[in-house]
């Protein structure tokens, strides 16, 4: 049985999100050769290929991370375009998180190495009300139909989440702030939304320590994207220029996985970010948009994969300094 002294482990995710090469077991060897426990999904691809998808991640050997977009997660029938959110309604992102909840236990059951789910949820727009309603009916859907599975919703733009102010009073309130709820911490998205990357130490940011203890507390997964200012995702977060910010968030890095350190290893499922003996961190980067392009050719201005190898190499450092 492990315990709490002894040494957990960084298990790391790659986005398929960017990689033009179609899902196969061949992709999924050369992912796993680089180092990494698994690969993070959107549904389209259980809904394209479910087998596919099962043998590649089970023939490599990977865990995988089923990314859910409520309400969307789809193909317009008309334009072909992929849906990421196409309702307002509450109630319509309460049936489509159920739907996408039955789906992906179905998934993960399929796969021996397991995995988790990660939820871009709601919507910005919504009250605090509206908000807490759909909270409490997903945890309670988690509790009823896969209370074996670790279930994170992330800090992203257009949805809950998407604003640490907003979410500080969510997690604040009195019908949350007792709940089983778990984030996945993609801190990216609020620098560009507040075009700062926070510092503990300005005096304008004196709220931030506070609330980054409350997320870490909660903190089951981290999407590792440098972020600046003016965007979500930094071209080439090796650059010089780059340092100070860079410095500042690997500092909240640090933070966000000495508290996962500490907590003690539960019953939770073993490989999944239940288990409390793993530590889960992807380091996410994305093409245009997110990557900046020149005009005109619309050629990237540096290099994706490099950036996911440098941020990755900044991860696995970190996690051995600690």
């Amino acid at each position: 049985m492990t315990t709490p002294n002894e040494r957990k482990e960084l298990k790391l995710i790659k986005t398929l999100w960017g990689i033009e090469e179609p899902i196969s077991p061949q992709l999924f060897h050369s992912i796993k050769r680089e180092g990494y426990h698994g690969v993070e999904v959107i549904r389209l691809a259980w809904l394209f290929d479910m087998d596919l998808l099962v043998n590649s991640l089970n023939e490599a050997g990977l865990a995988v991370v089923c990314q859910v977009h409520t309400s969307g997660g789809y193909l317009d029938k008309d334009t072909g375009e992929y849906i990421y959110c196409g309702a307002y309604d509450v109630a319509v992102h309460e049936e489509d998180f159920q739907k996408q909840l039955r789906e992906c236990k179905e998934l993960l059951g399929l796969v021996n190495n397991g995995g988790f789910i990660n939820v871009h949820a709601g919507v910005d727009a919504w009250s605090n009300e509206e908000a807490i309603q759909f909270l409490n009916f997903c945890l309670n859907e988690i509790e009823q139909i896969a209370p074996e599975i670790s279930v994170t919703f992330e800090t992203h733009r257009q949805r809950l989440f998407g604003s640490p102010f907003q979410t500080r009073d969510l997690l604040s309130s009195s019908s949350l702030s007792q709940s089983k709820l778990k984030l996945n911490a993609d801190l990216s998205h609020w620098y560009c939304a507040c075009e700062r990357v926070f510092n503990a130490e300005d005096a304008r940011d004196i709220w931030w320590s506070g609330l980054l203890s409350s997320i870490s507390e909660r903190c089951e997964y981290i999407h590792a994207r440098f972020g600046w200012a003016q965007g979500p995702q930094m071209a080439d977060p090796s650059a010089a220029e780059c340092e100070n910010d860079r410095t500042l968030q690997i500092k909240v890095w640090k933070i966000l996985m000495e508290e996962q350190k500490k907590k003690i290893p539960s019953t939770g499922t073993a490989g999944t970010c239940t288990d409390g003996i793993n530590i889960f961190v992807s380091p996410e980067y994305g093409p245009a948009p997110y990557m900046a392009v020149i005009p005109y050719t619309l050629e990237p201005v540096a290099s994706l994969p490099e950036a996911v190898s440098y941020t990755k190499e900044v991860i696995e450092e970190l996690f051995e300094s600690i």
